[in-house]
């Protein structure tokens, strides 16, 4: 997917959900105790940090190999599903699907086991433990760590900031066989939960 096709999907998702929301029963609507699942959907936008540029990557910030760096900008777009209703705890399966917006073209598609924490209806905790596989521009796959506040609008659509950790192994160099490449991203997204409540 090009990343005009990200961002294209991204504003179809929010032009198709958000005004399907706004005729959605209230914040506080009571729990449909059948319903065994929730299905949601987001688009994000992030932007992170490496912490070691043994390639000499774009965005330097330091004057060696163990400098930061600056990773390009991306957009994300997730789909998921959290198990059972009741509230406060829930959890479920997400697939993160990331595209650099500048520089080289990536893609990165990200399975993750993820759990959700909403004590009161505005304000949720989410966490997710995943494996990120780069599809473009070489074959990888890492280790990724995540966790964020939600606030919602309404009982369906989200707001949510997260944290992302990644860790990636690149080819050798010569000071070392093998190298390790710890990412840290903010990311911030709009997330609809086609149940109503996530």
């Amino acid at each position: 997917m090009t990343r005009s096709g990200a961002f294209g999907l991204g504003a179809a998702l929010v032009s198709v959900l958000a005004p399907v929301r706004a005729s959605a029963t209230p914040l506080d609507r009571p729990v449909n105790p059948d319903t065994p699942y929730h299905l949601f959907a987001g688009f994000g936008l992030g932007r992170g940090i490496r912490f070691n540029n043994p390639y000499r990557l774009r965005t330097e910030l330091g004057s060696d190999a163990e400098s930061l760096s600056l990773t390009a900008p991306y957009a994300d777009v997730q789909l998921g599903a959290l198990l059972g209703s009741a509230r406060p705890f829930s959890h479920g399966v997400s697939l993160h699907a990331s595209f650099a917006l500048e520089g080289v073209p990536q893609e990165v598609l990200t399975p993750s086991y993820q759990f959700l924490y909403r004590p009161v209806p505005r304000w949720g905790v989410t966490a997710r433990a995943g494996v990120p596989i780069v599809v473009e521009p070489d074959l990888n796959a890492g280790f990724e760590l995540a966790a964020g506040g939600l606030f919602f609008a309404t009982a369906g659509v989200a707001v949510s900031a997260s944290l992302v950790g990644s860790l990636f192994y690149g080819a050798a160099t010569l000071d070392t066989p093998r190298t390790a490449i710890p990412i840290v991203s903010a990311e911030l997204a709009v997330i609809y939960d086609f149940e109503g409540f996530l």
